[in-house]
């Protein structure tokens, strides 16, 4: 039987997630507009789901997935397979301090799936590839997200995308959908921006909110930890950067609305190699430079 996306909703808050979606997504609904999402350290790989192969390019240069064994290797379509390790934990620890510190509830949304087996922070065609439960299970974690800002009933509101990277620069890669390149020559503007609408609500400087004293990179070199693009750093350069994915692209403001998106890379250094007791230190951090920023601008 089909389920609203109303009804859905109903059932989630009142009554917990409805069968079958749970294995699907962990959501805590929240009382402010400020949502949490991690798309990529779910740990469930279903038997039902195969694993996501590299997809090929027709004759238009359309990435079909999965691709076919005879494609070349000029129009293979790549895909990634490996999860963000601990990027779970550092959210819902971020989740409970922000909780404890303000007594406001954000909207928590975790995919449980692994990556290897459904992406949601990817189009549905190479997401899912065509099967039916990861099709299930990309629709259930966006249509949470669909919701969860459907509670904010028009007003402005902020989606941070949690992600994890091993570029080797201690350094989280904070994503508005600039470009690396256009980062690098400062030759960017409003038309592939993420937060446009706070930053046109704040009838503010572009440069300032993005590496700037208003910035959440500017937060974050405050507090101690680096960031790109921040007042020390305001362009990867020659660094691997991380600009923004699907999930940043289709609920940020990019193309309108109120609800601005940014994407969180976190380094390798904090979520692995420095254990349990610095990515607990980083997340009390992390929830306090969120606070900040989501009350200076929300």
């Amino acid at each position: 039987m089909m389920v609203s996306s109303v009804t859905f909703l109903v059932i989630l808050m009142i009554l917990g997630p409805p069968p079958g979606s749970a294995e699907y997504v962990d959501y805590v609904p929240g009382n402010i507009n400020l949502v949490f999402t991690v798309p990529h350290n779910g740990y469930e790989k279903p038997d039902q789901m195969p694993t996501r192969q590299p997809g090929c390019e027709d004759s238009q240069g359309v990435c079909e997935f999965p691709g076919k064994g005879s494609c070349s290797r000029s129009k293979t379509c790549k895909v990634a397979t490996k999860g963000d390790s601990y990027t779970q934990n550092i959210a819902r620890a971020v989740f409970n301090n922000f909780v404890e510190n303000t007594g406001k509830t954000p909207h928590l949304i975790i995919n449980n799936i692994h990556r290897s087996k459904m992406d949601p922070n990817r189009v549905i065609e190479d997401a899912a590839q065509g099967n039916s439960r990861a099709i299930e299970a990309f629709t259930a974690y966006h249509d949470t997200i669909i919701q969860a800002q459907k509670s904010f009933d028009g007003k402005p509101g902020l989606l941070i995308d949690f992600h994890g990277q091993a570029h080797k620069k201690n350094s989280t890669e904070i994503g508005y959908l600039i470009k690396k390149s256009a980062l690098n020559s400062g030759d960017f503007g409003y038309s592939e921006l993420s937060i446009k609408s706070l930053v046109r609500r704040k009838n503010a400087k572009l440069d300032d909110y993005i590496f700037g004293k208003e910035s959440l990179g500017a937060l974050f070199e405050s507090s101690g930890y680096r960031a790109v693009p921040s007042p020390r750093q305001p362009y990867p350069g020659s660094d691997l950067y991380y600009n923004g994915g699907y999930t940043t692209q289709v609920y940020g403001s990019r193309d309108g609305g109120e609800v601005d998106a940014i994407q969180l890379e976190f380094p390798g250094e904090i979520r692995i190699d420095g254990g349990e007791g610095l990515r607990n230190q980083f997340s009390s951090a992390l929830a306090y430079i969120l606070d900040e920023y989501y009350s200076n601008n929300y």
